[in-house]
């Protein structure tokens, strides 16, 4: 799913502070969504690539707004 379809979603279906839960996180687009919105994220993914990823992802999320 696109990032601004789930900011959308994160924004319509959430508040500040919320816990969002994706079972299936891949490449945690829904968590980068969540943190860039205030809400806290748990992403689970048996494949370690895609943990690798989303480990970056939020790693360079949190490096751009420091």
């Amino acid at each position: 799913k696109s990032l601004d379809l789930l900011n959308r979603i994160i924004l319509a279906s959430t508040k500040e502070g919320d816990i969002v839960l994706d079972p299936f996180t891949g490449s945690s687009t829904t968590g980068i969504a969540a943190i860039s919105h205030k809400r806290k994220f748990v992403g689970i993914d048996l494949e370690k690539e895609y943990l690798d990823l989303s480990i970056k992802r939020y790693n360079n999320l949190i490096k751009s707004h420091i």
